[in-house]
């Protein structure tokens, strides 16, 4: 019985340490894959994309492609910039359904300059992505 109770309490304490883990608004895991593209971590970036494909080769094609384009584009563009010093939430406007929201942001670059945008995110097994569309 009381190995049985410190079983129960050990995975407890693991899933709380997951889902402490895991950002629960749509700001803030947006915030973290803008803070892994100015870490240079293209693929933790496009993990944070909902591909969609279901077929898992399709997918991971897709992936690979998306992280090469980011990797050569992306980090041309933000380097010219002086690089992603800081990614600000300024807004999140959430679905009635709470499964979609977009998020308003502002990106502030080593150079001083500052560029405000909008990503629309995409609950998928509890987990806030980056809608990129097809």
């Amino acid at each position: 019985m009381m190995k049985q109770l410190i079983r129960f309490a050990l995975m407890l304490v693991a899933v709380l340490a997951l889902a402490s883990c895991t950002p629960s608004t749509p700001g803030a895991a947006l915030k973290e894959y803008m803070s892994a593209l100015s870490d240079k971590d293209y693929e933790k970036f496009i993990d944070g994309c909902n591909i969609s494909e279901t077929d898992a080769d399709k997918a991971k094609e897709i992936r690979d492609g998306l992280v090469a384009m980011v990797q050569e584009k992306g980090s041309k563009t933000i380097e010219k910039k002086g690089g992603l010093k800081e990614t600000e939430i300024v807004s999140e406007e959430m679905a009635e359904d709470g499964n979609s929201a977009v998020v308003t942001f502002k990106q502030h670059y080593g150079d001083g300059s500052v560029k405000e945008d909008t990503q629309k995110m995409v609950k998928v097994d509890g987990k806030w992505l980056m809608d990129i569309g097809k």
